[in-house]
């Protein structure tokens, strides 16, 4: 009884299993293949591969169709690109033998950009041989997703005419995740303790070489020709660091060779030539592209030396830092050119301090004491000595850079109501001043302190006085023009917090002449 059981079990489920593939059509098993990351910035990223494959013993394949949806708009549809740019739709039989004729898009459904995200196939009837249809190198614009730690790209599959095994609607997930392609950029110097180069203002010293480095955020973030995920890309992926402000009298240098990756323009084309910015408040550009196939089981990494020149004729050097910040690139907007990837503008990472210019672009003098008084006034004269001998004629003493510049005084009286400062700027030619209002270089500024202030002004207390020149000293008399003159030397005040990061000056003034 059991046996006759058991029999009739195995010919009701043969039964069904034959009844299941009698119908008109081919069957199909759906399958992926997944990539791990792709660019948040992308406008057209790669996806990985959708594959149907024939279930063996099923009839032949009928014209009918199969349709793909994907989550997010397809940039590189149909047939007015290229190939291999467009998505690719191929049918082979089990020794890879191309099938004839091969799958075709639906009319109406080829677009070059397919904001609905969708892939509409025709089959062919006639197919009787197990095979495989596979729809592979599909790029879609991600740059929706920049904020979102969980994105992924999915796709779901149905068909007519021929069926899924798996019913009539199959889901799948194309890309794992949507990342910052790059980490922050570092900037390291020896010695250690220094993290950018530094350059004195006032003579243009370089006291230090730094190393700049990139790596990628997930491995093939960088990407290059002939390498997985994209064996048939056309434009390899480019590093653009964005450099600013360069300051006046200084130049940079970026080596064409950096390891595995070398210079090339905004189109890519590759230069290997060293790339020298000048000075300039806007932003200024460079170009990186892999040279040589990378490691898709290790993160890669751009790495160098920059060269920060200066140029000794503009001295005194205007303080200021180099940045720098990096983005994958071509930026574009999206096009129908048959070159990816592309990638949006304002995808930077954090921008880093390559190189920084301390030190002091003038002269600060104090007048500890200073009376504007009934009989008496304060005398004072202040000298431009950025002309002086030379160093063949004073030893080693370095030879100042010849300088022209404004001159500012700050009162600060013991009473009364604050006194705004008198520019230089304001009054040319007086006192030794140019037509511009400045000190030459070698010329001295000399006035009594009742012709800066107000008409009437009565003032006792202490002056800063600021120049746009190094090397300035000054000499101020107390007189009542009789019986009286008391004078001393302005004391050069030295910021010794000049070259720390402090909010402010805290530490004790170095007070010398």
């Amino acid at each position: 009884m059991k046996t006759k059981t058991l029999l009739i079990a195995a010919v009701t489920f043969l039964a069904l299993s034959v009844s299941a593939y009698a119908q008109t059509g081919a069957a199909y098993t759906v399958s992926q293949e997944t990539l791990d990351r792709v660019a948040c910035c992308g406008l057209a990223e790669p996806t990985g591969a959708i594959v149907f494959t024939s279930v063996e013993g099923t009839p032949e394949t009928v014209t009918g169709t199969i349709t793909i949806r994907y989550n997010l708009p397809i940039t590189n549809g149909g047939t007015q690109l290229s190939a291999p740019d467009r998505v690719q739709i191929r049918a082979v039989d089990d020794t890879g033998t191309p099938l004839v004729p091969q799958p075709t898009w639906v009319a109406g459904n080829d677009p070059a950009f397919q904001s609905n995200g969708l892939i509409v196939i025709a089959v062919p009837a006639g197919y009787d041989v197990s095979h495989t249809i596979k729809v592979f190198n599909v790029r879609v614009n991600v740059t929706g997703n920049c904020g979102s730690t969980d994105a992924t790209v999915t796709a779901n599959a149905s068909s007519s005419g021929n069926f899924l095994t798996i019913g009539e609607t199959a889901s799948v997930t194309l890309v794992k995740g949507v990342a910052q392609p790059l980490k922050t950029p570092v900037v390291s110097m020896s010695p250690g303790s220094l993290t950018q180069i530094g350059i004195d203002a006032s003579n243009g010293t370089v006291t230090g070489t730094a190393t700049f480095r990139l790596d990628e955020n997930f491995i093939t973030a960088f990407g290059t020709v002939g390498i997985f995920p994209e064996p048939n890309r056309t434009q390899q992926t480019l590093i653009r660091l964005k450099v600013s402000p360069i300051q006046t009298g200084l130049t940079v240098t970026f080596p064409g060779a950096a390891g595995s990756f070398g210079t090339a323009n905004s189109a890519g084309t590759f230069s290997g030539s060293d790339v020298v910015l000048a000075a300039s408040p806007t932003p200024q550009y460079v170009y990186y592209v892999m040279t040589a196939a990378s490691n898709p089981a290790a993160m890669d990494s751009l790495s160098f030396s920059p060269t920060v020149s200066v140029v000794t004729s503009v001295f005194p050097l205007a303080p200021g830092t180099i940045t720098v910040s990096a983005a994958m690139a071509p930026i574009t907007t999206l096009t129908t050119a048959d070159r990816f990837p592309q990638f949006i503008e304002g995808c930077e990472t954090a921008a880093v301090n390559l190189a920084s210019v301390s030190g002091a672009l003038n002269t600060i003098l104090l007048v500890p004491y200073a009376p504007v008084q009934v009989g008496y006034d304060t005398g004072i004269t202040v000298a431009n000595t950025t002309l002086d001998p030379g160093t063949a004629n004073m030893g080693n003493f370095t030879q100042a850079i010849s300088q022209t510049g404004k001159i500012v005084f700050y009162f600060f009286p013991k009473s009364g109501p604050a006194i705004a400062p008198w520019v230089s700027t304001s009054h040319p030619s007086v006192h030794g001043l140019d037509l511009a209002g400045k000190l030459p270089a070698g010329g001295t500024f000399s006035c009594l302190l009742s012709e800066l202030l107000p008409v009437g002004t009565t003032f006792e207390g202490y002056v800063f006085v600021v120049t746009d020149f190094t090397n300035a000293h000054g000499e101020y008399f107390i007189s009542d023009w009789e019986f009286f003159t008391h004078g001393a030397l302005m004391l050069v005040v030295s910021d010794n917090a000049r070259f720390t990061s402090g909010a402010g000056r805290t530490q004790e003034q170095g007070l010398n002449q």
